[in-house]
């Protein structure tokens, strides 16, 4: 009797548990995990990037201007500053980011695409490392 008693409590006691346990369980699988920002003290002008995004705008970038990551980063470290074309790269982001600002204010895009906006690298690279659409140089 004794034992069936003990048995009763402890069966108890596991579903206690069980209730107890199962839907935090369940709201920890439910809740997506976020993204990782991409941080770096070089980062700065892709800032508030997830990783995901910092990753797919470089690509965008590859694309865009028909260089590999080398056209402006340093083999091996791509925290280096001593490739000259990374900060012609950023001023190139910055001014790409003034035009959408000013000429494309509502311009929101689509997933996948560069989130600097409507105009991007590939406008007047078109997959070349100088842009294309550059005015002639002057007689």
């Amino acid at each position: 009797m004794v034992s069936m008693i003990r048995i009763r409590h402890a069966v108890a006691a596991l579903v206690a548990a069980f209730a107890l346990v199962v839907p935090a369980f369940a709201a920890a699988q439910s809740a997506p995990m976020q993204p990782a920002i991409a941080e770096s003290a070089t980062i700065t002008v892709l800032k508030g990037l997830t990783v995901p995004q910092f990753e797919t705008e470089m690509r965008h970038f590859v694309q865009g201007v028909g260089m590999n990551c080398g056209g402006c980063h340093t083999r091996g470290n791509f925290a280096s500053e001593d490739n000259p074309k990374k900060a012609i790269a950023r001023r190139m982001i910055e001014m790409t980011r003034a035009l959408n600002k000013k000429y494309f204010p509502a311009y929101v895009p689509a997933e996948g695409e560069s989130t600097l906006g409507r105009v991007t690298c590939y406008t007047c690279h078109q997959g070349e490392a100088s842009p294309k659409s550059a005015a002639p140089p002057a007689p």
